[in-house]
Parts: C-alpha cells; structure tokens; sequence
C-alpha cells in the first residue's frame, strides 16, 4: 500500500480514543512515520481529530467518507454513504445524533457496511444490523457496541491476514478469543457474535484480493 494509510485496528483505536475525548496523537504518529507523511500532508479531518477532546464529536458523510478513504482496501464515496443512511440502511443506522453529525458509533457502523458489501447484500447486512445493535437511536439496546465489534473483526481479519494458509479452525479459535469482550452474553449469542466477526473479517480480506487483483490488472496496462 503507497502513502498514507490506516489499519482497521488502527482506525478502531483512534475512534475509541475520542470516544475517551483524548487525542489520539500516538497512533496517527506511527502512521505518518509508516508511510514517510507528514500532517500537512493529512485531509483536514485529521486536524479536527486532533482537538476533540472536549464533549460529544460527530462527523459529517463527508468526513466520514474521507476519514473511510485513509483505510487500507477501502473505497468510500459520499455519494453512496448518502444513500446508505437515507435508505439501504435508514432503520439501522437511524438520524444523525449529534445535530447534523453522526456520532462515533453511526460512524463505526458505516465502516462496517462498507466491509460487509464487498461480500454480502444489503439485506444480509440489514439482519447482521438487526442483530447486533437494535435500536439505532439507543445505544444501550445494542446486543454489542458498534466500535467494539468493528475492532475486534479489524484484528481478526489482520491475524487471519497475516497468515499464508490460515485454517478454518484457526480462524475461529481466534474469534472466539476476541469474542470474549462481550463479556455479558449467553453462550449461543457469543457463538453467533463469533460467526459474524468471520464472516466480517473474511470480507475485508475479500476486498484485500479485489484491490490486489485491481493491481496486478493495472501493471499490465502502464
């Protein structure tokens, strides 16, 4: 990957940082130093999250289509973010909840549509939506937090990715410990959290192959 960018996990953390409203200054650091770039060289948005470490902080469609382009094997555009959250996802992802702005975790769930699309329809990912965080407009019906799950499948997905022949019993045994955050489940739920943080893992790492093949197709042609 050339120039700047940030991994899922990386983005899961700076997101939970704010959250925190701390500066997430330490992670994007070690992703300038990664890629030669400086901040002059960052979209703007970086500079906001810089300063958010006062109150609630939410982010527009377009800064949460920039802040989605900065990640590796990701490819946002407002445009179909906008139809995602006036329709495809409207139930799911629910009214902006800070004025005009989507909160950290409408955020979250926007990354996660974007990973999940590369393999699956939206009605799928409308049930996976269903499923695991309920009422859009309270946060505390979730089965499980939006962020938490966005990360804990960014590192499986960078296990799995890390791996020339990754197993399918590996893969899960690897689930299952990062599952183990959501600590207030029953047995079967965890079971199924489980099976979701693969089948979204699997896909970014299904996105990784189309941007890989993208690649190789566009060496032909230089």
């Amino acid at each position: 990957m050339r120039g700047f960018y940030l991994t899922r996990t990386e983005m899961g953390t700076i997101l939970e940082t704010i959250r925190r409203q701390e500066i997430p200054d330490k992670i994007l650091m070690k992703a300038m130093k990664r890629s030669g770039s400086e901040k002059k060289d960052l979209p703007t948005i970086f500079s906001k999250l810089l300063k958010a470490t006062e109150g609630s902080f939410g982010f527009s469609i377009n800064e949460i289509a920039t802040l989605g382009n900065q990640l590796e094997y990701a490819s946002f555009r407002s445009t179909a973010v906008q139809n995602w959250v006036k329709r495809d996802i409207k139930e799911w992802i629910g009214a902006p909840q800070l004025g005009k702005k989507y909160a950290i975790e409408q955020a979250a769930i926007l990354f996660i549509v974007e990973d999940l699309k590369n393999t699956h329809d939206f009605e799928s990912i409308r049930l996976l939506l269903k499923f695991a965080f309920n009422n859009p407009a309270d946060r505390n019906d979730d089965l499980i937090d939006p962020l938490a799950f966005y990360t804990a499948y960014s590192q499986l997905f960078e296990a799995i990715h890390t791996k020339v022949k990754p197993t399918k019993e590996g893969i899960r045994k690897k689930a299952m410990e990062l599952s183990s955050i959501f600590s207030d489940l029953t047995e079967k739920q965890k079971e199924d959290i489980e099976k979701l943080l693969i089948s979204a893992a699997l896909s970014v790492q299904a996105s990784f192959y189309q941007s890989l093949s993208k690649q190789y197709l566009e060496d032909v042609w230089r």
